[in-house]
């Protein structure tokens, strides 16, 4: 009573020219602005980084396309951003604009999954989460390659890139997306894929939220494997010089021929003070993840305090990562984070004296109060497959990305956090040949310099991109603080 007599307490305040046609737009699902349905509102602000909190000038909750054509056309006309919000896990909170006043466009009730056996083919909503993507699919008993956090949707990730268990077979989820259903600035709906409106189709495949609304995708899908066998190696014993062999020893290991060139398998290494965690999976049995030695490279001859394996069918091994990935972040609430990655080369692996020092840093800096913790994700196999200019994401030289993730469980974040983070990759920079390193774009850093976002994420394909996003949103109708700029824009 008290939190609605509260709201109800505010004086009444006309609605601003922009809300008001909003309202007056036909809309069939929901229009939500602070003023007309205040708890609503503010339950719509959450975000899952709560370091990145924004407030929208409005959320419309969009029942189809043409609702999502309506807003945008209001939008345009108003000058008012627009972006959209699908599962809302975007690090800098660029679902919700990454600024104050935006249109956000929530995509939540556009979540069905079909699937046609003749074709092979699954329809999928952009608003659906993850979690009911796997279940859903695997009633058909097929799957395509995304990733494992159930919460997460697919409107954003599989328009950036899409990593998952299954890449190093299949590729990234935009690497299965045959076609889209999308909105444009100018409100049209319309389809893209490899023969119609292929420059958009491209572009969306790697910087979508800069170019439209994906509404509907439509991914080619796979059977999914009858078995998964996960394995993980802990190490806590001697000191960083002891660690960073560990984790040099794992590096040489994924870069064998025989582990490199198994699309099969899949390694994950969490790094902490004092500790270092190499986990992952090979799709198929056990006997077949033995074949690879692992056990001697990485267990007795490495050393490991603990050495683990279960093997799981396909769904309870993706819920297995999927709980992990809670674990590692402490909770499934929204809590204040900070993040930052780099892309390591095929080419370029970290050498010893960079891995060392970044051992060393860690174990002399890391900031009490926070979780901190680093991820180095092995990539290649079918991602690398792809040419880095047939498709927006440009990081198909990858051999692993590495992302540093740190938490804090109130505000204000602290500054020595954010510090540490970026001095613990800086280290690393500093020990290897000057470049400018590319960054996942699901792995969005807003304290990026703006001399280096475009680059880093897209890298020789932001020119392109900026050709695409000027014929489809020469307004900058779809904008955040790091999307792609039309050539009438400043950078």
């Amino acid at each position: 009573m008290v939190f609605s007599a509260l709201f109800h307490s505010q004086p009444h305040v006309p609605p601003s020219p922009f809300i008001a046609d909003l309202e007056r737009a036909g809309i069939a699902g929901e229009v939500i602005t602070q003023a007309n349905h205040p708890i609503d509102y503010e339950l719509g602000t959450i975000a899952w980084n709560a370091r990145c909190l924004f407030r929208p000038e409005a959320i419309v909750k969009v029942v189809d396309a043409h609702d999502v054509a309506k807003a945008v056309k209001v939008a345009a006309k108003h000058g008012v951003p627009v972006q959209a919000r699908s599962g809302g896990h975007s690090f800098g909170n660029y679902a919700s604009g990454g600024q104050n006043g935006a249109l956000v466009i929530h995509l939540a009730k556009l979540s069905k999954v079909e699937y046609d056996a003749h074709t092979k083919r699954a329809t999928i909503g952009g608003g659906a989460l993850l979690g009911k993507v796997t279940t859903e699919l695997d009633k058909h008993r097929v799957t395509f390659p995304h990733g494992t956090c159930a919460q997460v949707g697919i409107g954003g990730h599989a328009t950036i890139g899409g990593q998952g268990v299954l890449s190093r077979l299949y590729g990234l989820s935009l690497d299965s997306l045959v076609e889209i259903e999308a909105v444009l600035a100018d409100g049209s709906i319309v389809r893209a894929n490899e023969t119609h409106n292929s420059d958009l189709f491209w572009g969306v495949r790697g910087a979508g939220a800069s170019l439209c609304i994906v509404t509907s995708f439509v991914f080619k899908t796979y059977p999914t494997p009858s078995e998964v066998t996960h394995y993980s190696f802990e190490y806590t014993i001697g000191g960083a010089k002891d660690l960073a062999r560990v984790f040099l020893k794992w590096q040489d290991f994924i870069r064998t021929p025989e582990v490199f060139n198994d699309r099969y398998f899949n390694s994950l290494v969490t790094v902490k003070k004092g500790s270092v965690l190499i986990q992952g999976s090979r799709i198929g049995s056990r006997a077949e993840l033995d074949k690879s030695a692992i056990h001697l490279h990485l267990g007795e001859g490495a050393k490991a305090k603990t050495y683990d394996v279960k093997v799981f069918d396909w769904v309870a091994s993706v819920q297995k990562w999927s709980v992990d990935a809670v674990n590692d972040f402490g909770s499934s609430i929204p809590l204040p984070q900070y993040m930052k990655s780099l892309v390591v080369k095929q080419s370029e692996p970290l050498t010893e004296e960079a891995v060392t020092a970044w051992f060393e840093y860690i174990q002399e800096h890391a900031p009490k109060g926070a979780q901190t913790f680093f991820l180095a994700d092995l990539e290649g196999g079918a991602i690398n497959d792809v040419p880095s200019s047939a498709t927006a994401y440009a990081h198909r030289e990858a051999l692993y990305t590495l992302c540093g993730y740190s938490i804090h469980p109130m505000l204000p974040f602290p500054d020595n956090v954010i510090s540490y983070m970026s001095s613990a990759l800086d280290v690393i920079r500093a020990h290897m040949k000057p470049r400018v390193w590319g960054v996942y774009p699901g792995y969005v850093d807003p304290l990026l310099p703006a001399h280096e976002w475009p680059e880093a994420y897209w890298g020789q394909n932001y020119k392109r991109l900026r050709e695409v996003k000027t014929k489809y949103d020469p307004q900058d109708v779809f904008r955040n603080p790091q999307s792609v700029k039309p050539f009438s824009s400043k950078l």
